[in-house]
């Protein structure tokens, strides 16, 4: 999927599950697909700290959530998505988490990497 990659919580990694996604249209790069994965019950802790995401490619993030497919490419606004059980989704504008930032903390994991 063109070597864009995406911003995932390492819960989110570690249990292969992805609640909600962000898609955000503030990337840092060309590498930067805007979408933030979440597990979904984030809290400001684990917002606020670098070390609990990863940076992961689409594909791996599609292999995680296959639903992924049907709006990685369709956005061109800053948007969640919160996905169902059953795969089905809606879109929101905001987390719906309890006390989250209303910024974009993982951004600065693209400024923090090796090029």
């Amino acid at each position: 999927m063109e070597n864009k990659m995406a911003i995932i919580t390492k819960r989110a990694y570690n249990a292969k599950h992805i609640g909600t996604v962000q898609f955000s249209v503030d990337c840092y790069d060309d590498k930067d697909s805007g979408l933030r994965l979440f597990y979904g019950d984030e809290d400001d802790h684990v917002l606020d700290r670098m070390e609990c995401f990863r940076i992961v490619t689409l594909d791996e993030a599609v292999d995680i959530l296959p639903e992924l497919k049907n709006i990685i490419y369709k956005n061109d606004k800053h948007i969640y998505y919160h996905f169902n059980d059953d795969g089905s989704f809606y879109e929101n504008d905001s987390f719906e988490a309890k006390d989250v930032l209303e910024t974009d903390p993982f951004l600065n994991a693209f400024m923090k990497q090796d090029k």
